[in-house]
């Protein structure tokens, strides 16, 4: 395990005509779990190649336990990496394939085999150790990556979107393998994938990146119910938050929006005090589907509860709920309902919306209005 801070890191081509990194600063504890998402093209594999010494940097430093090693050789960084397309020797058994790094670090042969052991004991491969990756599944050649890696015992890992060629169903069971992985060796680990439910799982912290900058760093639940920008609330969840435009309406001490449905039907929602600056101009309410419900006896009297009928238009049955679509103030919006008292498409739906669950934005401004 290993502390790993970054300090104004950027990258830049082309006599700096194109930056890719502008001034990312994290710093990693030891034994965390970070995960660094955003959309391809971002900027989050070259941070994560930079990391590992696969890239120079254009500004900046990287420290590993308060050590620099910014202009260091990959070799002597002590870190180990766990690729998307598993780099497995297809010559090499599985037992070659995790004991190949050790080898070249001149180990033992006792202790090579005993590490090999360990890690495909840890990893439930130990009938797999004399086949060769092609007769391996993808998840099996998965975790075979991760067994060489962890062969190492570096000071920390780095996963570059590991699960993107795998199927749904083995991606989930992956998912957890390597959430319990972590939670054995409480191994200091960068993962970067574009997937938000598996950052919003597997991590401890989540990095936001979007064009290079660092938007957001803060738990899952941080960054999910106190998205920093338009575009976090947006990329992390799904379905996506709503933006409902509105005015901020009412006096000092009783200040409200108002809400009106595709028929014409208005509610009132209430507004907390410090959107008293706002007042007379048009703010957007964000709000996720799980708050926009239908009504629940016991919610009905707290004071940030409002309620109105609007017009369901799809709904998609998902086992657990319903996700129901309509429009409120000429923007499309998602709602959950319940599946034992659904609405059809077409009909009114008495709608509840939590508005304690709220953020809110002003118009054509990225950051959140409390922020």
């Amino acid at each position: 395990m290993a502390q790993l801070q970054l300090k104004g890191i950027r990258k830049t081509y082309g006599n700096a005509a194109q930056e890719t990194l502008k001034g990312i600063d994290i710093n990693i504890e030891s034994g965390e779990f970070l995960i660094l998402v955003g959309p391809s093209g971002c900027g989050k594999s070259t941070l994560m190649n930079s990391i590992a010494g696969l890239e120079s940097i254009t500004e900046g430093g990287i420290y590993i336990d308060g050590e620099d090693v910014t202009h260091a050789e990959p070799k002597d960084r002590d870190i180990a990496m766990v690729f998307q397309s598993y780099a497995l020797y297809p010559t090499m058994t599985v037992r070659e394939n995790i004991a190949f790094g050790l080898k070249i670090r001149r180990m033992p042969k006792n202790e090579i085999e005993t590490e090999v052991q360990r890690v495909a004991k840890l990893l439930q491969i130990e009938p797999l150790l004399d086949r060769k990756p092609a007769k391996l599944s993808g998840g099996q050649q998965q975790r075979v990556a991760m067994g060489r890696a962890l062969a190492r015992r570096p000071k920390i890992y780095l996963f570059d979107e590991p699960l993107s060629n795998l199927d749904a169903k083995l991606r989930v069971e992956m998912r957890t393998e390597i959430k319990r992985l972590h939670q054995r060796l409480g191994t200091t680990i960068v993962y970067v994938t574009h997937d938000q439910i598996e950052a919003m799982t597997l991590a401890d912290r989540i990095a936001v990146i979007k064009d290079g900058e660092l938007l957001q760093l803060g738990t899952p639940k941080e960054v999910y119910e106190s998205p920093a920008t338009r575009y976090v609330a947006s990329f992390i969840g799904s379905p996506a938050m709503s933006f409902i435009p509105l005015q901020v309406e009412g006096e000092a001490g009783n200040l409200r929006g108002r809400l009106k449905s595709a028929d014409g039907d208005e509610m009132f929602v209430p507004l907390p005090e410090k959107l008293s600056a706002w007042h007379g101009r048009e703010i957007h309410l964000g709000i996720r589907p799980e708050h926009i419900t239908q009504p629940l006896a016991h919610k009905q009297d707290q004071a940030t509860i409002a309620s109105g009928i609007f017009r369901i238009e799809v709904t998609e049955p998902t086992g657990p709920d319903v996700m129901a679509l309509t429009h409120i103030n000429g923007t499309e919006v998602h709602c959950r309902l319940d599946p034992d008292h659904t609405v059809a498409p077409g009909q009114p739906a008495e709608l509840m919306i939590d508005m304690s669950r709220a953020v809110f934005f002003e118009a054509g401004q990225e950051a959140r209005i409390d922020a």
